[in-house]
């Protein structure tokens, strides 16, 4: 699609270049008439403008039709994908951030512009080569690693805050996790109540049990697939950050319900706001509810 289009912006700056070219000796020539005169005049005019039309055409074609794409609806899904039934289970992971972007839900292949897609990477990740692209995917496998659902769950039964400093105290050495720990936990209290309220979870016991491990596994799956697309990393290193993934979402989950909920429970323990949880809860409910889901039709087991 988008060599066609360039094509075609070339022929009409072509076909625009030669009428100028033609009427540079029209002008030239004495002319009997005013209105010949006139007539080349208004031709370079035309000119100028098809050049103007299609030169803005080629710049602003594609950032437009990435704003018609967030118009549409539905589960977007890539027909013709060549990766097999268990790669799209694992791609599914990332679901959840291609709902919110419009773009296809089971292939390596995105569906976002090439410069809205760069543009993210760069102004949201700082990446921009293989690099740093490296760099920033291999925090996010750090990230997933860091799992407080534990301490958490911990926290939930001494309710004090005293007596919560303390059991950081006496389990942490590294006092840089002992407060990653201690601003999660914050959150949690903070939340639990709204997540029960949105039917999210139940109760303490379930929040503990399921984690936020989906908010990291789903950030990691989708920056991977845009680096992959925009050629800062391999598709070989493309699918080692995808399985590890997907090793660690099986680590403690066992269903899409389950890996909906935990994106939920991670988003706020990262630090999302009320209004931000209440806006990506309906996306994330629809892929865990909807029968036309990708995920009531590809199994969550590896």
């Amino acid at each position: 699609m988008k060599k066609r289009v360039i094509t075609s912006m070339m022929l009409m700056l072509c076909l625009a270049a030669q009428q100028v070219f033609a009427l540079r000796f029209r002008v030239r020539v004495p002319a009997g008439e005013s209105g010949e005169s006139s007539g080349a005049v208004k031709w370079i005019v035309y000119a100028i403008v098809i050049v103007v039309v299609a030169v803005t055409l080629y710049r602003y074609f594609f950032k437009a039709r990435g704003l018609l794409r967030l118009f549409k609806g539905g589960f977007r899904m890539d027909e013709k994908t060549s990766l097999t039934e268990d790669q799209q289970r694992k791609i599914l992971l990332g679901a959840i951030y291609a709902m919110f972007d419009k773009g296809y839900l089971n292939s390596v292949k995105t569906g976002l512009e090439k410069e809205e897609r760069e543009d993210r990477l760069k102004e949201d990740w700082n990446i921009d080569d293989h690099d740093t692209a490296v760099d920033a995917l291999n925090d996010l496998k750090i990230a997933c690693k860091k799992d407080y659902s534990s301490h958490i769950a911990e926290a939930f039964k001494l309710k004090e805050q005293k007596a919560i400093e303390e059991y950081l105290n006496e389990t942490f050495v590294n006092p840089n996790d002992a407060k990653a720990c201690a601003e999660q936990i914050g959150r949690a209290f903070k939340y639990i109540g709204n997540l029960v309220k949105e039917g999210i979870v139940k109760d303490e016991a379930e929040f503990s049990r399921i984690g936020g491990i989906a908010f990291d596994t789903t950030r990691l799956i989708s920056v991977a697939r845009w680096c992959a697309e925009s050629k800062y990393i391999s598709e070989k290193e493309l699918w080692e950050y995808v399985d590890f993934a997907d090793e660690q979402a099986h680590k403690s989950l066992t269903s899409w319900e389950d890996y909906g909920k935990s994106y939920l429970i991670g988003y706020c323990l990262w630090g999302a706001d009320g209004y931000e949880l209440k806006y990506r809860t309906p996306t994330v409910k629809k892929l865990m509810n909807e029968p036309d889901s990708p995920w009531q039709h590809f199994s969550f087991a590896k």
